[in-house]
């Protein structure tokens, strides 16, 4: 199965992830493995960034925290935009953005069939809630790869 090949860094922070992801999974599937390998807690809106199209999280109604030109996960093609765009980023929590770079890295020609964490760099998010206004956001302890691994492929393995 093609997999494409995403480096993701968050972006001030020194904190890296290299993954490998099946080429026929969606936005919302890239936007959970990115929550995984980061160790986010999924709190908040998140949308990708193509240039001028942003790709929204389908979940998002909220008209005053939407771009002026979107399209929701749902509607598009995540493998066109990875064969057209080499970066993009993907922001979490629109309201206080954490920012984080993707480079498209390559294309596994024979790849997995679920979600891979191929490198790590920097700790893992420890990410909580304080009250319905504010969120505590800390580094935690260092990635175990087994189990990121262990927590993808449960995820995501049919």
């Amino acid at each position: 199965m093609k997999n494409f090949v995403l480096k993701i860094e968050l972006r001030g922070e020194g904190i890296t992830r290299t993954v490998a992801i099946p080429a026929d999974y969606g936005f919302f599937d890239l936007h959970e493995v990115i929550q995984i390998v980061f160790g986010w807690e999924d709190y908040y809106y998140h949308q990708f960034d193509f240039g001028r199209t942003a790709i929204v999280d389908d979940a998002n109604e909220e008209a005053d925290l939407l771009p002026e030109k979107f399209r929701y996960e749902y509607e598009a093609n995540l493998e066109f935009f990875l064969m057209n765009f080499k970066n993009f980023t993907y922001t979490y929590d629109i309201e206080q953005p954490w920012v984080h770079e993707v480079e498209v890295e390559g294309i596994l020609e024979e790849g997995f069939d679920c979600p891979v964490l191929l490198e790590c760099a920097g700790r893992m998010i420890r990410e909580e809630i304080l009250d319905e206004n504010e969120t505590d956001v800390s580094l935690g302890d260092a990635p175990n790869k087994d189990f990121l691994n262990a927590y993808l492929k449960e995820t995501f393995y049919n």
